[in-house]
């Protein structure tokens, strides 16, 4: 098998994969109109309850995921927020306000990876 016969393989292969994530965020966008609930899910680690919370309380938000990436040591998280609180700011000053409500929390941590957007 050359090279060549191998292209279109290929550009089949990234226009099937392409198609999946717009079907996934879709999908996704319908359970975003679902409440958030204020108490933390019970899957959560003490970290990730602790952080829920103060989000949550600040926030209000319509998402808000919390998950430690570092392996349970608490030194990473991965937070998505989605609330209306960011209406009418860019990216930049949704992320200061999370970052100031998390101010004493992320001194502890080695680093957090933000995702913020405005409810609609």
């Amino acid at each position: 098998m050359s090279l060549r016969s191998l292209i279109p393989m290929a550009r089949m292969t990234t226009r099937a994969s392409t198609a999946t994530p717009r079907i996934a965020s879709m999908t996704q966008l319908r359970f975003n109109s679902t409440a958030v609930p204020s108490t933390p899910p019970a899957s959560l680690n003490e970290g990730e309850k602790h952080l829920y919370s103060k989000l949550f309380e600040k926030f209000q938000p319509t998402k808000l995921v919390v998950e430690d990436i570092s392996g349970g040591c608490g030194s990473m998280y991965q937070v998505e927020v989605v609330s209306s609180a960011f209406k009418d700011l860019n990216m930049v000053k949704q992320h200061r306000l999370v970052n100031e409500t998390l101010k004493e929390e992320i001194k502890g941590m080695h680093g957090i990876r933000l995702t913020t957007k405005a409810s609609a």
